[in-house]
Parts: structure tokens; C-alpha cells; sequence
């Protein structure tokens, strides 16, 4: 387990995800995992844990175009998913870009 500012993430059990956070609200716990690990699509920016440092691009324009697409990604009712905690995307965003 790596600590990053408030989570501890770790390798992903799941074969087609890099990382894996266990994400506590109100009472309520979530396994998040998160980070393509299939594909051509599965290098980052840099990886913020080290667990999969390999994979850093450094392309700061790829960088620039995935944190424009993923901030304009919502949830259901409306929020942006970039702002939760228990959205993948609010982790992919923070730790791999």
C-alpha cells in the first residue's frame, strides 16, 4: 500500500485495472478501482504511488486532452464525477494525471 494524501492505494485485484483505493464517506466504504490496464490506452502521465511507474508518458499535451475530457464526464444526477470520491475518475484524475 502506498499513502497519498488521504487514501492508500494499491495494486487493483481486478486484471483490467492498474490501482485499487478503499474510499470511506459517512459511514459508508467502496472499493474504487481505477487506471486502464488493457490496450494501447494504458499509459499515464505519472503515476503518483510508483506502483506503475513503467507506464509514465510525460506527454503534457496527452496529459492537457485527458484532464479536458475527464472533467467534462457527470454522473446521473448531474454532478461532475471528477468530484467524488467514489468515482473512479476523481482518483484517475489525481493520481495517474
Amino acid at each position: 500500500m502506498v499513502k497519498v494524501g488521504r487514501f492508500d492505494y494499491q495494486k487493483s485485484t481486478r486484471p483490467d485495472k492498474k490501482l485499487m483505493v478503499v474510499v470511506e464517506k459517512g459511514g459508508k466504504k467502496k472499493t474504487v478501482h481505477f487506471g486502464n490496464r488493457k490496450g494501447s490506452a494504458n499509459e499515464h502521465f505519472k503515476d503518483r504511488t510508483g506502483i506503475w511507474k513503467s507506464l509514465d508518458h510525460g506527454d503534457t499535451q496527452r496529459r492537457k486532452n485527458f484532464r479536458d475530457r475527464m472533467s467534462g464526464v457527470k454522473k446521473k444526477d448531474g454532478s461532475r464525477a471528477v468530484d467524488d470520491p467514489f468515482s473512479p475518475a476523481y482518483h484517475a484524475l489525481r493520481i495517474l494525471w
